[in-house]
């Protein structure tokens, strides 16, 4: 079984990053109760532009993830303050230094 990684880029709506960072501070509070969750990360760029990062244990800890009622709490208050769909990606882990694949 192969471990999940999944990549974010999305952009906050102009003036809001402070709620954003907020935002999103619940939510990594919230995928700490999610089972399978090994790393799970945000970070602020230029512009209102943030990055996620997250790697998973499997796809159905990937998939179970979005079924936790924690995230699903959380997830409202992120989803109003974005200016736009998130591009997003999951993909196979190869190489890392800091996480046993």
């Amino acid at each position: 079984m192969s471990k999940v990684s999944v990549f974010a880029k999305f952009s906050c709506q102009e003036g809001r990053s402070d709620e954003m960072d907020e935002a999103l501070r619940a939510v990594v509070a919230a995928s700490a109760s999610v089972d399978g969750v090994e790393s799970y990360s945000y970070h602020r760029g230029e512009d209102g532009t943030y990055w996620f990062f997250a790697l998973m244990s499997s796809m159905e800890a990937a998939q179970q993830h979005g079924d936790n009622e924690a995230m699903q709490a959380a997830m409202p208050a992120l989803m109003a303050l974005m200016a736009g769909p998130p591009d997003m990606a999951m993909t196979t882990p190869v190489a890392a230094n800091g996480f046993d694949f």
